[in-house]
């Protein structure tokens, strides 16, 4: 059986990958201070779904995810970097953007507006496939094109 990744063992919700914490938006309060510092900086009306904190750097950013809840491997768009010190700045979704990975590390197994245990199945599948190229699986065109038609076709519209 496939070992799935883990949560974050600091917070007990998240996923944690290259010294950064990805956090759904309904668990935010869980970076404390450097959240609050941020916030007060975030332009005002900026829709965002995901919360990113920076170990190394302090950086907060703020990702609008507009399909989190939809689809399986969520979108990531436009968003807004705040540093503790410098400039906030803004980034643009790209035209192939990045896309999320395990989402259901970044809510907790109670998180109403997906199937959670659904989606630790799609991770469970994708695992085991062969030949995918990892380091390429983070850009929406190479996850659509290569790893989702190896996918079972079951699996694909259930998460």
């Amino acid at each position: 059986m496939i070992r799935l990744p883990k949560r974050s063992r600091r917070f007990g919700i998240g996923k944690e990958i290259g010294g950064a914490l990805y956090l759904h938006r309904d668990y935010e309060q869980l970076l404390g201070e450097p959240l609050s510092r941020a916030k007060e900086r975030l332009p005002a009306g900026f829709e965002y779904t995901i919360v990113k904190y920076s170990f190394r750097t302090g950086n907060v950013t703020f990702v609008a995810s507009p399909d989190f809840d939809s689809n399986p491997e969520p979108t990531v768009g436009d968003r807004w970097i705040i540093p503790p010190e410098a400039a906030a700045r803004f980034r643009a979704e790209l035209p192939d953007p990045y896309i999320y990975h395990h989402k259901w590390l970044m809510v907790a197994d109670d998180y109403e507006r997906f199937d959670v245990e659904q989606s630790k199945e799609r991770s469970r599948l994708w695992l085991v496939l062969p030949d995918v190229d990892k380091s390429r699986i983070g850009r929406k065109s190479y996850w659509e094109q290569v790893v989702v038609q190896t996918l079972p076709p079951a699996i694909l519209t259930h998460i």
